[in-house]
């Protein structure tokens, strides 16, 4: 089950996984989508789903924000139960060439002395770009005027005509390919180890703000009480599915990383980034509108 909508991204790497899971397995595996109510309703889906390994979630970012800033869900956060990771991309800080900061250090020293700091784009609150901003503002301590749009690619053309400075986003091939053309400017990779798409651009650990780091990632949730011999199965065939030169080289295309190791390993993950994110929402009162 994929939360997303048909031709998406998130949807394009479910059935990417669908394909691996088939083949690993020997049976057929069917994606279907639910999207709305930003993944809610497919994860509700699932979270209700008969726990024997025959539906799965492909989780995302969202599916674990939604339970940090929503009081009412459907659903509880232990209903998913995390089973294997795919992939994670980690965001790109990027901002308009015509602004005068080359890098985090420079982009400090420009918003401390603007009154309305910079605009930064987002798709809403609670989003991943939101939690970017939130990030980038509180590690460089300087004020953020955030301007909401309804997706990324929005974000990036408001960039691009300046209605914006700067924005948080995946490393998408439209964006990689506008910083190469010198229509945006990256300033940092927000993760500890640099893009093969842009070596040159330093991480936010290398520029001296390592709280900056914000993960784009895709799962895989059970629901509660499925076998822990069929989620370990499963976590096997995606493992040895991502592993495989042919599939590396796919996902390096991406401009993603395989997400190797095993439940526990996916699990200490989640709840990493639960404490991570939750704890900011909770300093902030990020909640959903």
């Amino acid at each position: 089950m994929t939360p997303y909508a048909a031709g998406g991204p998130g949807d394009d790497s479910a059935r990417m996984v669908a394909d691996g899971l088939a083949k690993a397995l020997g049976q057929p595996v069917i994606v279907d989508n639910k999207p709305g109510a930003g993944g809610i309703i497919g994860a509700d889906v699932v979270a209700k789903a008969p726990a024997d390994g025959y539906t799965l979630l492909a989780a995302a970012n969202g599916t674990l924000i939604n339970s940090l800033i929503r009081s009412k869900m459907p659903y509880a956060p232990g209903d998913l139960v995390p089973v294997t990771g795919v992939t994670a991309s980690p965001s790109l800080l990027v901002v308009d060439p015509a602004l005068a900061a080359k890098d985090l250090k420079a982009l400090q020293a420009l918003a401390r002395a603007e009154p309305r700091g910079i605009f930064f784009a987002t798709t809403g609150i609670g989003s991943t770009s939101h939690f970017s901003g939130e990030l980038i503002k509180a590690a460089l301590g300087v004020p953020l005027t955030f301007v909401q749009y309804k997706s990324g690619g929005e974000s990036s053309a408001a960039l691009h005509s300046g209605q914006v400075q700067m924005l948080s986003e995946v490393p998408s091939a439209s964006l990689i390919a506008l910083i190469g053309a010198g229509r945006m400017r990256a300033l940092a990779v927000a993760s500890d180890h640099r893009l093969a798409a842009l070596p040159e651009v330093p991480t936010t650990v290398e520029a001296g703000f390592p709280d900056i780091r914000m993960t784009h990632w895709l799962g895989l949730m059970a629901p509660r009480g499925t076998p822990p011999a069929v989620m370990d199965r499963i976590n096997a065939a995606v493992q040895k599915f991502i592993s495989t030169p042919e599939q590396r080289k796919l996902i390096a295309q991406r401009n993603s990383e395989p997400m190797l190791g095993d439940r526990a390993t996916f699990t200490r993950f989640i709840d990493d980034e639960r404490r991570r994110l939750g704890g900011l929402a909770q300093q902030l009162r990020i909640v959903a509108e």
